[in-house]
């Protein structure tokens, strides 16, 4: 009994790996089944889409063949005589179907995919191309247009201005030449160039070189003519005369060491060179009208430059320094009682037109250069410190300055803008002041004060170039007024 019951026990493990196995193997097949089950069913629904699209695509081939399409030589393809809708594209303007050939319809029922159709890129090229070519058409059509009705509109005004023109010179007089024509008609163009007749009749032509300087304040553009004119006149009132001033004896030698040390002072106190000018026109006027004795004409010029320092410059040296650079010879009071006398004399006029403004204008037609003008100065300053000057115009002086010193430099011959700017000087006139300077500048140094101030860095060196250039013209035998002019 025990064996029996012990073969039962040993059994039961066999019987429950069976049906574990079993479990197992129906729960694999439930699912392979139904894995097999959801690929019939996704492969039946694949199936009825490929069958779609395959439709889809046959239709759409068989509603393509219906459809006009482009030829790459710019025509439409034809319609199959098979559409319905054959009839009205061929009356809208294509090619009627009978005359289509089987090769053409064996092309458009081709697979689009084989067959090399154009692609729509190219047709929307096509389509802008015509577009564009109508819209230029157009354009090129209204154009015409617009030119035809301006060109109606032009002759229209054009006869109705002469028209108008005819009725004004019947009902109006002639108009007057010297007004000037309304802004709106006026046509920019080059401003000619001015004529102006010498005293002498020499006409020559001239540049307005005022109408730059219009919108400067500074250069009073619309008074220059007028203020020159007056210094013009204004110069003859005030010239002395060189004949009443040989009534001093000795005057030519003893103005000479005076003006030489009148220069020192004005150096030395470094004051502006108009008070120069008018410090020695004053002596020169004050000489000839009053007999001076020889003792008190340097009183006589250093009044005349205290006078001239306080009418020019800003800030004016004191009496005492001007008493003590005459080393006891005057002392204050006896130059303020002479600084009166002066002035009574003169009847305190004072309106000396000075050089400098002379060269300034003439500096203008020059182009301001500055190193002829700087030469200027100094051949300008001979004429006032040289006693053969005496009685010459200032502005022909200054004119005569600016004629050498542009002979100096090697410019050119004397313009009508030099000549104009100068007061209307010619060559001819300027000939007999040029050689005095000459005859100056080659003499031995006479005014050594004057000499070294312009011997100086400070004006360029221009007493020893001036003298070493005239010399070597004088050398030469070179002819001063054509001198480095063409021939």
């Amino acid at each position: 009994m025990s064996f029996a019951h012990n073969d039962n026990s040993q059994d039961s493990r066999p019987r429950t790996l069976k049906s574990t196995r079993t479990a197992l193997n129906n729960v694999t097949n439930t699912t392979i089944a139904q894995e097999v089950k959801s690929a019939n069913s996704s492969a039946r629904s694949l199936g009825k889409v490929l069958r779609a699209a395959r439709s889809k695509l046959q239709s759409d081939k068989t509603v393509g063949s219906l459809i006009p399409q482009i030829r790459r030589e710019g025509t439409l393809s034809e319609i199959p005589p098979s559409s319905s809708s054959s009839t009205s594209l061929s009356s809208a303007g294509t090619i009627p179907a009978s005359q289509v050939t089987s090769s053409e319809l064996d092309k458009e029922n081709m697979d689009p995919f084989a067959s090399k159709l154009p692609s729509i890129e190219e047709e929307q090229q096509s389509q802008s191309l015509s577009s564009s070519r109508e819209a230029l058409q157009y354009s090129e059509h209204q154009t015409m247009l617009k030119d035809s009705d301006y060109a109606s509109a032009m002759q229209s005004d054009l006869q109705a201005q002469q028209q108008q023109q005819r009725s004004s010179n019947i009902l109006e007089p002639a108009a007057d030449v010297s007004k000037k024509r309304p802004i709106s008609t006026v046509v920019e163009q080059e401003e000619p160039k001015k004529f102006k007749v010498c005293a002498k009749g020499t006409e020559y032509e001239w540049e307005d070189l005022d109408a730059e300087d219009i919108n400067d304040p500074f250069m009073v553009s619309e008074y220059v003519n007028d203020i020159f004119e007056y210094l013009h006149k204004l110069e003859i009132m005030t010239l002395p005369n060189r004949h009443d001033l040989y009534k001093h004896s000795n005057i030519r030698q003893n103005r000479d060491i005076l003006v030489n040390w009148m220069v020192k002072i004005h150096n030395k106190f470094g004051l502006l060179p108009e008070t120069l000018y008018l410090s020695l026109n004053i002596m020169d006027r004050f000489l000839c009208r009053e007999l001076v004795q020889l003792e008190k004409l340097q009183l006589v010029g250093t009044a005349c430059l205290f006078i001239a320092s306080k009418y020019e410059e800003v800030y004016s040296p004191s009496v005492k320094h001007f008493a003590y650079e005459t080393d006891g010879a005057c002392d204050e009071d006896e130059i303020r009682e002479g600084e009166k006398f002066i002035l009574k004399t003169l009847e305190f006029n004072l309106n000396y037109p000075n050089p400098m403004n002379f060269l300034r204008r003439i500096s203008k037609a020059d182009d301001y250069d500055i190193q002829s003008r700087t030469l200027a100065k100094y051949l300008l300053e001979i004429s006032v410190v040289d006693f053969r000057f005496i009685g010459v115009l200032p502005s022909l002086c200054a004119a005569t300055a600016m004629f050498l010193s542009r002979k100096m430099l090697g410019k050119g011959k004397w313009d009508g803008n030099l000549i104009h700017y100068s007061g209307g000087y010619t060559r001819e006139e300027l000939a007999p002041v040029c050689n005095m300077v000459m005859d100056y500048l080659v003499q031995p140094v006479v005014h050594d004060e004057f000499f070294k101030k312009y011997a100086s860095r400070k004006f360029m060196k221009a007493s020893v170039i001036s003298r070493q250039w005239a010399k070597k013209v004088v050398a030469h035998g070179y002819d001063i007024m054509t001198l480095h002019e063409p021939t």
